[in-house]
């Protein structure tokens, strides 16, 4: 098998697994790994960040795990829950685990914070309130230039949105899917179009600066002009950003649970959907307040960021150091009260690894040389991973035009995007999933047809 071909076995196995993921991949992590491990690690990324006097841009993520209802398309890991006492319970947890970073972090200034969560609005005034004040005790909020939070439209109140306002959020992104309620009830979702404007008018009312509306391509069941009207009607309600993001059936979600076949046919309606992904992002590119933006994924992108995850499942990323996952709430509570190994998902990070990273995430859109060299303190094209950009220039699967300033991808499309970032990765890594793969044959079987299901040519 040629390495292109490996290159989209790859690809496939990636983004099948769990949707985009950093480099390395969980795939080739290793497994276990002490308490102290992860609390040293964050003491030297501190150190180094501090040492180096660049901008790093750290986040604080946090994950609100609570939803009143599954929805088939849903690919997260999230937990349908009404018993209130549980939220606290949810709150003595994230106060314990901030504790516990707490002296780590005491002289570090963040620069975002992004609170994930499904149902958010499941919590009370008080509890929102609360959650909050926690993060504000245990951590230095002061230089927080974007405080981003998910909500969901369909359970938002005027008093919960006053209690955001007062503690700083001033982004917002509504998770509305679709305004087509056949299509949402189909799915087990239930908001109207009532409820998104009335949500809207609320974050109006109380000031939130910036409001992103995120719309999916292809939710199951729906066709072309229930979309069509979804569109329409986000534009009558005016966001500052629109995402449009495509439905990605990975194991987790209960489409793929129940054994639906996601066809060719439903490839197609979604990629004509995506078509809308265009127009959005030409709008969103002509904003020249960063703020209005996802700071978040901007800083991922430009700074390769560290980002601290309270709470378990997502990852957290020590620049230069370590990324690690808590994969399940019996792991995070053994994190957060015992000394003992623990069964984590992590990677010991170096220079390499991050330089791999920055150039997977950038090279879609570009890479400029010179901030290569404010980034790392090199000459990209003295670095030896050159090599492996010669090559890609070489065949015009790279592009730079202005040889002196920038490159990028020559084709703006997920599966070639996908495909040749795998390119850049260690040989050791490359290896090893060489022999993954020869152990594992039976899950290669029909690439061609798979590429089709998970990528838009």
């Amino acid at each position: 098998m040629n390495k292109i071909e490996i290159y989209k076995h790859l690809s496939w196995k990636i983004k099948y697994e769990a949707g985009d993921m950093p480099y390395p991949p969980v795939l080739f992590w290793d497994n276990n790994i002490s308490k102290d491990k992860v609390l040293n690690s964050w003491k030297n990324t501190i150190n180094y960040i501090k040492s180096s006097e660049k901008n790093h841009n750290m986040w604080l993520y946090v994950h609100i795990p609570f939803c009143y209802t599954h929805c088939f398309f849903c690919t997260c890991v999230t937990k349908v829950e009404h018993d209130t006492n549980k939220y606290e319970e949810y709150l003595d947890l994230i106060e314990k685990e901030s504790k516990l970073f707490s002296d780590i972090f005491k002289w570090t200034k963040f620069n975002t914070v992004y609170v994930w969560w499904w149902t958010p609005t499941i919590l009370s005034a008080s509890q929102i309130d609360r959650f909050y004040k926690i993060l504000k005790k245990y951590f230095d909020l002061s230089n927080v230039k974007q405080i981003m939070t998910e909500w969901s439209p369909y359970t938002t109140t005027d008093d919960k949105m006053k209690v955001l306002v007062e503690h700083w959020v001033n982004k917002m992104t509504f998770w509305v899917q679709s305004l087509d309620s056949k299509t949402l009830k189909t799915n087990n979702r239930f908001q109207q179009f009532d409820d998104v404007k009335n949500a809207i008018f609320l974050a109006r009312k109380h000031w939130i600066k910036y409001i992103n509306l995120d719309i999916m391509a292809w939710i199951p069941w729906q066709d072309i002009d229930w979309f069509k009207e979804t569109i329409d009607l986000v534009k009558t309600l005016d966001p500052t950003t629109v995402h449009i993001n495509s439905f990605w059936p990975t194991k987790s979600t209960n489409f793929i649970k129940s054994w639906w076949i996601y066809n060719y046919e439903n490839i197609k309606l979604r990629n004509e959907m995506e078509k809308y992904w265009k127009f959005f992002e030409d709008q969103e590119s002509k904003i020249t307040d960063t703020e209005q933006q996802n700071l978040q994924l901007y800083n991922s992108h430009n700074y390769n960021s560290s980002i601290l995850w309270l709470w378990y499942w997502a990852i957290s990323h020590a620049f230069w150091s370590l990324h690690y996952t808590k994969n399940s709430f019996q792991e995070y509570k053994t994190f957060l009260t015992s000394n003992n190994e623990i069964n984590f998902f992590w990677y010991e990070l170096n220079l390499e690894c991050e330089i791999i990273t920055y150039l997977i995430n950038n090279l879609r859109w570009w890479v400029y040389y010179e901030n290569f060299w404010n980034l790392f303190w090199s000459d990209l094209k003295k670095n030896k991973i050159y090599e492996k950009l010669e090559y890609l220039l070489s065949k015009w699967i790279l592009n730079n035009f202005d040889w002196w300033k920038w490159i990028r991808f020559a084709i703006n499309s997920d599966l070639y995007c996908s495909i040749y970032s795998k390119f850049l990765y260690d040989e050791k890594l490359i290896e090893k999933f060489w022999k993954y793969i020869l152990n594992n044959k039976g899950e290669f079987l029909n690439l061609d047809l798979k590429l089709k299901q998970f990528f838009t040519d």
